[in-house]
């Protein structure tokens, strides 16, 4: 991708933003690298999709469909948690607390 473009500009970010998710880019290995770079181009396809249905252009929703569970997949493999997310509470922690009580 052109880094100069809009869409190319995105994709550096996005790689930016999910590496920094993760710990930095220097924590990471390069299958991890590389899982984000796909993730990146993922998001940016569906990305622009988005924005085609906005601007009223017709649009294949099943690869719409498609690109968005490929990114959730993807996310997943990499263990991104949402910001902000509080960590879940395991059963046995949620147990102890009410034994606490």
């Amino acid at each position: 991708m052109d880094n100069r473009s809009a869409l190319g500009r995105r994709f550096r970010d996005l790689c930016i933003s999910f590496a920094e998710d993760l710990g930095g880019a220097a924590s990471l290995n390069e299958p991890q690298r590389a899982l984000i770079r796909q993730v990146a181009a993922v998001t940016v396809e569906s990305e622009k999709l988005q924005a085609a249905i906005v601007r009223g252009e017709s649009v294949d929703p099943e690869n719409l469909v498609r690109l968005n569970n490929l990114q959730a997949r993807l996310v997943k493999q990499l263990d991104i948690k949402p910001r902000g997310q509080k960590p879940k509470r395991s059963l046995a922690d949620i147990i102890g607390q009410g034994a606490a009580a």
